[in-house]
């Protein structure tokens, strides 16, 4: 029976020692995100309109229980993934649904 998280993603039964230590790349779909209960924060990751010579990704960061100004970077793709990595490894955030976090597609204060 599978077993799913605080943020409604589900748990692998494997064994500690055989799971990954992260997610190593961000959702095929497009869009990802990404939480830190520690800092409050929600950062989501979409992919944006590629160009002729470069894949862009756009990276929201903002607060998760208040409405301040949400930080909006747009990265090359393989910096974004980079970035998707290195958050995870710090041991701050972790991947989770929108619908866990009461948000649709987008994050609060953003249109």
């Amino acid at each position: 029976m599978p077993r799913f998280d605080e943020c409604g993603v589900q748990t692998s039964t494997m064994p500690n020692k055989d799971r990954p230590l992260v997610d190593r790349h961000a959702p095929k779909n497009g869009v990802g995100w990404l939480m830190n209960d520690q800092e409050q924060k929600v950062c989501r990751f979409r992919n944006d309109m590629p160009t002729q010579h470069a894949q862009w990704v756009v990276v929201e960061t903002s607060p998760l229980r208040d409405s301040g100004q949400p930080v909006i970077r747009r990265m090359l793709r393989h910096n974004a993934i980079e970035a998707w990595e290195t958050m995870q490894k710090s041991g701050g955030w972790k991947r989770c649904k929108p619908q866990a976090l009461g948000m649709d597609e987008q994050i609060t204060g953003i249109s």
